[in-house]
């Protein structure tokens, strides 16, 4: 009987750390901005920033005069 309430004290254990991860990824938000001329970056940036959120990722695609530039944001913990 006591090797079972270990057991069940294990599986409590990785039931809260399944509850603390859910929670944390419920906070982290994401959100994908498409920006169609290079000039508008920067000001496409300090208009998110403002609203609380973080630029973590860039990205330039494309050739010539069809580029298209991707920011990835992120929001939360």
């Amino acid at each position: 009987m006591a090797w079972a309430g270990g057991s069940a004290a294990g599986g409590v254990a990785t039931a809260i750390e399944e509850e603390r991860q859910k929670k944390k990824e419920e906070k982290r938000k994401w959100e994908c901005v498409e920006v169609g001329h290079h000039k508008n970056v920067g000001k496409t940036i300090e208009e998110w920033q403002k609203n609380g959120w973080r630029l973590h990722t860039y990205q330039a695609t494309g050739y010539g005069m069809d580029v298209k530039h991707y920011l990835l944001f992120e929001k939360g913990e």
